[in-house]
Protein backbone atom coordinates (compact mmCIF):
# COMPACT_ATOMS: atom_id res chain seq x y z
CA UNK A 1 0.00 0.00 0.00
CA UNK A 2 1.12 3.24 -0.69
CA UNK A 3 2.09 5.94 2.05
CA UNK A 4 -0.05 8.98 2.10
CA UNK A 5 2.52 11.90 2.30
CA UNK A 6 0.39 15.31 3.07
CA UNK A 7 3.50 17.87 2.19
CA UNK A 8 4.11 20.36 -0.43
CA UNK A 9 4.09 18.53 -3.34
CA UNK A 10 1.20 16.69 -2.59
CA UNK A 11 -0.90 20.23 -2.17
CA UNK A 12 0.44 21.67 -4.93
CA UNK A 13 -0.78 18.70 -7.34
CA UNK A 14 -3.99 18.65 -5.75
CA UNK A 15 -4.75 21.91 -6.15
CA UNK A 16 -3.60 21.74 -9.85
CA UNK A 17 -5.97 18.80 -10.05
CA UNK A 18 -8.69 20.45 -8.87
CA UNK A 19 -8.35 23.96 -10.83
CA UNK A 20 -7.39 22.15 -14.01
CA UNK A 21 -4.43 23.87 -14.51
CA UNK A 22 -1.79 21.07 -14.69
CA UNK A 23 0.62 23.34 -16.29
CA UNK A 24 3.13 26.18 -15.25
CA UNK A 25 1.97 27.84 -18.12
CA UNK A 26 -1.15 28.08 -16.48
CA UNK A 27 -0.62 28.98 -13.22
CA UNK A 28 3.14 28.83 -11.80
CA UNK A 29 4.94 27.29 -8.71
CA UNK A 30 5.52 30.53 -7.53
CA UNK A 31 1.70 31.96 -7.64
CA UNK A 32 0.11 28.63 -6.70
CA UNK A 33 2.72 29.11 -3.08
CA UNK A 34 1.81 32.94 -2.43
CA UNK A 35 -1.75 31.57 -3.05
CA UNK A 36 -1.14 28.56 -0.17
CA UNK A 37 0.47 31.11 2.07
CA UNK A 38 -2.34 33.79 1.80
CA UNK A 39 -5.14 30.76 2.44
CA UNK A 40 -2.96 29.19 5.09
CA UNK A 41 -1.82 32.25 7.42
CA UNK A 42 -4.64 34.80 7.29
CA UNK A 43 -7.85 32.52 5.92
CA UNK A 44 -7.55 29.09 7.91
CA UNK A 45 -7.22 30.47 11.43
CA UNK A 46 -10.48 32.43 10.85
CA UNK A 47 -12.25 29.12 9.22
CA UNK A 48 -11.03 26.89 11.86
CA UNK A 49 -9.18 27.44 15.29
CA UNK A 50 -7.36 24.59 16.32
CA UNK A 51 -6.83 23.36 19.52
CA UNK A 52 -3.03 22.94 19.37
CA UNK A 53 -2.44 26.30 18.53
CA UNK A 54 -3.86 27.65 21.92
CA UNK A 55 -0.42 28.89 23.78
CA UNK A 56 0.42 31.25 26.59
CA UNK A 57 1.79 34.52 25.43
CA UNK A 58 4.33 35.95 28.00
CA UNK A 59 6.04 39.24 28.31
CA UNK A 60 7.53 41.22 30.93
CA UNK A 61 6.67 44.50 32.08
CA UNK A 62 8.50 47.07 33.02
CA UNK A 63 8.35 49.24 36.29
CA UNK A 64 6.09 52.95 35.99
CA UNK A 65 4.91 51.51 32.50
CA UNK A 66 1.24 50.96 32.09
CA UNK A 67 0.61 51.20 28.00
CA UNK A 68 2.29 47.83 25.98
CA UNK A 69 1.17 48.20 22.29
CA UNK A 70 1.27 44.47 20.73
CA UNK A 71 0.66 45.80 17.28
CA UNK A 72 4.11 43.68 16.58
CA UNK A 73 2.11 40.52 17.24
CA UNK A 74 -0.60 41.37 15.16
CA UNK A 75 0.59 38.97 13.02
CA UNK A 76 1.97 36.13 15.35
CA UNK A 77 -1.38 35.83 17.01
CA UNK A 78 -5.30 35.93 16.20
CA UNK A 79 -6.94 36.77 19.50
CA UNK A 80 -6.18 37.01 22.89
CA UNK A 81 -8.18 35.79 25.73
CA UNK A 82 -8.95 35.35 29.30
CA UNK A 83 -7.53 33.94 31.29
CA UNK A 84 -4.56 36.35 32.53
CA UNK A 85 -1.96 36.53 34.96
CA UNK A 86 0.45 38.54 36.54
CA UNK A 87 3.18 36.08 38.50
CA UNK A 88 0.57 33.53 38.40
CA UNK A 89 -1.81 35.56 40.56
CA UNK A 90 -5.32 35.48 37.99
CA UNK A 91 -5.92 39.39 36.79
CA UNK A 92 -9.39 41.19 35.60
CA UNK A 93 -9.48 40.96 31.93
CA UNK A 94 -11.41 43.52 30.04
CA UNK A 95 -11.89 44.26 26.03
CA UNK A 96 -14.52 47.45 26.85
CA UNK A 97 -12.46 50.74 27.65
CA UNK A 98 -15.76 52.11 29.28
CA UNK A 99 -16.01 49.41 31.75
CA UNK A 100 -12.42 49.16 32.63
CA UNK A 101 -12.30 52.78 32.64
CA UNK A 102 -15.48 53.08 34.79
CA UNK A 103 -14.13 50.28 37.54
CA UNK A 104 -10.01 51.78 37.49
CA UNK A 105 -10.66 56.12 36.87
CA UNK A 106 -7.69 57.54 34.89
CA UNK A 107 -8.91 61.37 35.41
CA UNK A 108 -6.94 64.31 34.65
CA UNK A 109 -6.10 66.73 37.54
CA UNK A 110 -5.82 70.32 36.77
CA UNK A 111 -3.47 72.37 38.89
CA UNK A 112 -1.77 76.05 38.63
CA UNK A 113 1.86 75.72 37.69
CA UNK A 114 2.64 79.64 38.01
CA UNK A 115 1.71 82.85 37.38
CA UNK A 116 2.77 85.12 34.69
CA UNK A 117 5.36 87.90 35.36
CA UNK A 118 5.31 89.96 32.40
CA UNK A 119 8.08 87.60 30.68
CA UNK A 120 8.22 84.65 28.34
CA UNK A 121 10.48 82.46 31.15
CA UNK A 122 11.47 80.72 33.04
CA UNK A 123 8.86 79.26 34.86
CA UNK A 124 8.98 76.77 37.62
CA UNK A 125 6.63 75.22 39.62
CA UNK A 126 5.28 71.76 40.77
CA UNK A 127 2.48 69.19 40.45
CA UNK A 128 1.71 67.58 43.39
CA UNK A 129 -0.27 64.72 41.80
CA UNK A 130 2.59 62.32 41.78
CA UNK A 131 3.51 60.30 39.93
CA UNK A 132 2.71 61.34 36.68
CA UNK A 133 1.82 59.00 33.86
CA UNK A 134 3.73 59.41 30.52
CA UNK A 135 2.70 61.93 27.59
CA UNK A 136 -0.27 62.79 29.81
CA UNK A 137 0.89 66.17 31.47
CA UNK A 138 -0.30 69.78 29.58
CA UNK A 139 0.58 73.03 30.32
CA UNK A 140 -1.12 76.41 29.25
CA UNK A 141 -2.25 79.57 29.20
CA UNK A 142 -2.76 83.12 27.79
CA UNK A 143 0.14 85.72 26.00
CA UNK A 144 -0.29 89.18 26.44
CA UNK A 145 -2.07 89.48 23.52
CA UNK A 146 -4.83 87.00 24.11
CA UNK A 147 -3.22 83.89 22.45
CA UNK A 148 -3.72 80.53 23.63
CA UNK A 149 -0.66 78.54 24.26
CA UNK A 150 -0.03 74.66 25.41
CA UNK A 151 3.01 72.22 25.16
CA UNK A 152 3.14 68.77 25.96
CA UNK A 153 5.14 66.08 27.40
CA UNK A 154 6.81 63.56 24.62
CA UNK A 155 7.47 60.62 27.27
CA UNK A 156 11.08 61.63 28.01
CA UNK A 157 11.01 64.43 30.13
CA UNK A 158 10.22 67.15 28.07
CA UNK A 159 7.70 69.23 27.17
CA UNK A 160 7.07 69.95 23.33
CA UNK A 161 4.80 72.86 21.50
CA UNK A 162 4.73 76.35 22.24
CA UNK A 163 7.44 76.25 24.50
CA UNK A 164 11.19 76.91 24.27
CA UNK A 165 13.57 73.73 24.22
CA UNK A 166 14.68 73.07 27.85
CA UNK A 167 11.13 72.56 29.66
CA UNK A 168 11.44 69.45 31.51
CA UNK A 169 8.96 67.57 34.19
CA UNK A 170 9.99 64.94 36.69
CA UNK A 171 7.28 62.32 36.25
CA UNK A 172 8.28 60.87 39.34
CA UNK A 173 8.74 64.19 41.89
CA UNK A 174 6.43 66.71 39.61
CA UNK A 175 8.90 69.05 39.66
CA UNK A 176 8.74 71.34 36.35
CA UNK A 177 11.36 73.08 35.41
CA UNK A 178 12.60 75.73 33.08
CA UNK A 179 9.19 76.78 31.26
CA UNK A 180 9.97 78.69 28.81
CA UNK A 181 7.18 80.14 26.19
CA UNK A 182 7.34 81.29 22.72
CA UNK A 183 5.50 84.24 23.75
CA UNK A 184 5.51 86.87 26.70
CA UNK A 185 2.98 86.36 29.62
CA UNK A 186 0.95 89.05 31.27
CA UNK A 187 1.63 90.00 34.70
CA UNK A 188 -0.82 87.82 36.72
CA UNK A 189 -2.00 85.01 34.00
CA UNK A 190 -2.16 81.78 35.95
CA UNK A 191 -0.43 78.81 33.68
CA UNK A 192 -2.18 75.34 34.18
CA UNK A 193 -0.93 71.86 34.33
CA UNK A 194 -3.52 68.88 33.57
CA UNK A 195 -1.91 65.41 33.87
CA UNK A 196 -2.99 61.72 35.10
CA UNK A 197 -1.79 60.80 38.07
CA UNK A 198 -1.54 56.55 38.67
CA UNK A 199 -0.48 54.12 41.49
CA UNK A 200 1.79 51.54 42.05
CA UNK A 201 1.88 47.63 42.79
CA UNK A 202 0.93 44.57 41.54
CA UNK A 203 -1.55 45.14 38.28
CA UNK A 204 -5.02 43.23 39.14
CA UNK A 205 -6.64 44.66 35.85
CA UNK A 206 -5.62 43.99 32.00
CA UNK A 207 -7.46 46.01 29.31
CA UNK A 208 -6.65 44.88 25.75
CA UNK A 209 -8.22 47.69 23.46
CA UNK A 210 -6.30 49.20 20.14
CA UNK A 211 -3.99 47.17 19.78
CA UNK A 212 -2.72 47.96 23.56
CA UNK A 213 -2.70 45.83 26.69
CA UNK A 214 -3.33 48.63 29.56
CA UNK A 215 -2.53 47.68 33.30
CA UNK A 216 -3.88 49.03 36.37
CA UNK A 217 -2.23 49.74 38.56
CA UNK A 218 1.29 50.27 36.97
CA UNK A 219 3.74 47.74 37.61
CA UNK A 220 5.79 48.97 40.48
CA UNK A 221 8.68 46.36 39.66
CA UNK A 222 8.97 43.71 36.75
CA UNK A 223 6.70 41.18 36.77
CA UNK A 224 5.77 38.30 33.63
CA UNK A 225 2.17 38.75 32.51
CA UNK A 226 1.09 35.80 30.82
CA UNK A 227 -2.59 35.61 28.65
CA UNK A 228 -4.02 32.83 26.46
CA UNK A 229 -3.44 33.15 22.91
CA UNK A 230 -4.22 31.46 19.55
CA UNK A 231 -1.16 31.43 17.28
CA UNK A 232 -1.48 31.99 13.77
CA UNK A 233 -0.48 29.11 11.46
CA UNK A 234 3.08 29.05 10.27
CA UNK A 235 3.73 30.15 6.20
CA UNK A 236 5.31 27.66 4.02
CA UNK A 237 9.08 28.64 3.83
CA UNK A 238 9.35 26.27 0.55
CA UNK A 239 12.79 24.78 0.98
CA UNK A 240 11.77 21.94 -1.29
CA UNK A 241 8.43 19.76 -2.15
CA UNK A 242 8.78 17.83 1.37
CA UNK A 243 7.82 20.72 3.02
CA UNK A 244 4.64 19.42 5.33
CA UNK A 245 2.25 21.49 7.12
CA UNK A 246 1.86 21.88 10.93
CA UNK A 247 -0.55 19.44 10.60
CA UNK A 248 -1.17 16.66 8.53
CA UNK A 249 -4.76 16.58 8.27
CA UNK A 250 -4.48 20.25 6.75
CA UNK A 251 -3.18 19.20 3.75
CA UNK A 252 -6.86 18.65 1.77
CA UNK A 253 -8.02 21.93 3.56
CA UNK A 254 -5.43 23.40 2.29
CA UNK A 255 -5.80 22.46 -0.95
CA UNK A 256 -9.29 22.79 -1.23
CA UNK A 257 -8.86 26.17 0.22
CA UNK A 258 -6.37 27.63 -1.92
CA UNK A 259 -8.22 26.18 -5.04
CA UNK A 260 -11.28 28.63 -3.95
CA UNK A 261 -9.13 31.78 -4.15
CA UNK A 262 -7.67 30.91 -7.59
CA UNK A 263 -11.05 30.32 -8.34
CA UNK A 264 -12.11 33.89 -6.90
CA UNK A 265 -9.44 35.71 -9.09
CA UNK A 266 -10.25 34.69 -11.95
CA UNK A 267 -13.93 35.02 -11.70
CA UNK A 268 -14.79 30.87 -11.99
CA UNK A 269 -17.92 30.90 -9.64
CA UNK A 270 -19.46 27.61 -11.16
CA UNK A 271 -16.40 26.01 -10.46
CA UNK A 272 -16.62 27.84 -6.93
CA UNK A 273 -19.52 26.51 -5.98
CA UNK A 274 -18.91 22.93 -6.89
CA UNK A 275 -15.60 22.84 -4.87
CA UNK A 276 -16.61 24.55 -2.23
CA UNK A 277 -18.46 21.34 -0.16
CA UNK A 278 -15.78 19.78 -0.65
CA UNK A 279 -13.32 22.60 1.18
CA UNK A 280 -16.25 22.32 3.76
CA UNK A 281 -15.91 18.99 4.89
CA UNK A 282 -11.98 19.00 4.31
CA UNK A 283 -11.82 21.92 6.96
CA UNK A 284 -14.58 20.03 9.60
CA UNK A 285 -12.36 16.78 9.38
CA UNK A 286 -9.36 18.87 10.04
CA UNK A 287 -11.17 20.50 13.16
CA UNK A 288 -12.45 16.98 14.06
CA UNK A 289 -9.33 16.52 16.14
CA UNK A 290 -9.48 20.06 18.04
CA UNK A 291 -13.62 19.61 19.06
CA UNK A 292 -12.62 15.80 19.79
CA UNK A 293 -9.85 17.15 22.27
CA UNK A 294 -12.52 20.44 23.53
CA UNK A 295 -14.71 17.36 24.31
CA UNK A 296 -13.14 16.14 27.08
CA UNK A 297 -13.40 19.37 29.46
CA UNK A 298 -17.09 20.72 30.40
CA UNK A 299 -17.53 24.47 28.83
CA UNK A 300 -16.67 26.98 31.37
CA UNK A 301 -19.37 29.08 33.08
CA UNK A 302 -19.87 31.73 35.38
CA UNK A 303 -20.85 29.16 37.77
CA UNK A 304 -17.89 27.31 37.44
CA UNK A 305 -15.37 27.25 40.66
CA UNK A 306 -12.89 28.15 37.95
CA UNK A 307 -14.05 31.04 36.68
CA UNK A 308 -15.35 32.60 40.33
CA UNK A 309 -11.75 32.18 41.80
CA UNK A 310 -9.95 34.75 42.43
CA UNK A 311 -12.76 37.26 41.88
CA UNK A 312 -15.77 36.94 44.65
CA UNK A 313 -18.35 39.16 44.26
CA UNK A 314 -15.94 41.35 42.55
CA UNK A 315 -13.37 41.95 45.10
CA UNK A 316 -9.79 39.63 44.78
CA UNK A 317 -9.13 37.28 46.83
CA UNK A 318 -5.58 38.06 47.96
Amino acid sequence: MATIINNYTYISNKIRRVTGRPSATQITDEDIRGYINSFLVYDLPLHNRFFYQKERFSMILTPDVGTYPITAFKNTYSNFMKPCYIDGYEIQYYQDDQSFNQMFSRLKYTTQLSTGTGVAGPYNGNYSYTPIETETAVISTVDAAGNALNATDNGAGTFVGNVLAGSVINYDTGVITGITWTAVIGVGEPIYISANQYIRGRPLAMLYFNDNFFFWPFPDKSYTFSIDAYRNPVEYLFGGGAAFPELNQWADAIAFGTSLKIFQDNMDLESYQKTYPFFDLAKRLAARRSLTQLSTQRVATIYGDNEIWPWQNGYPMI
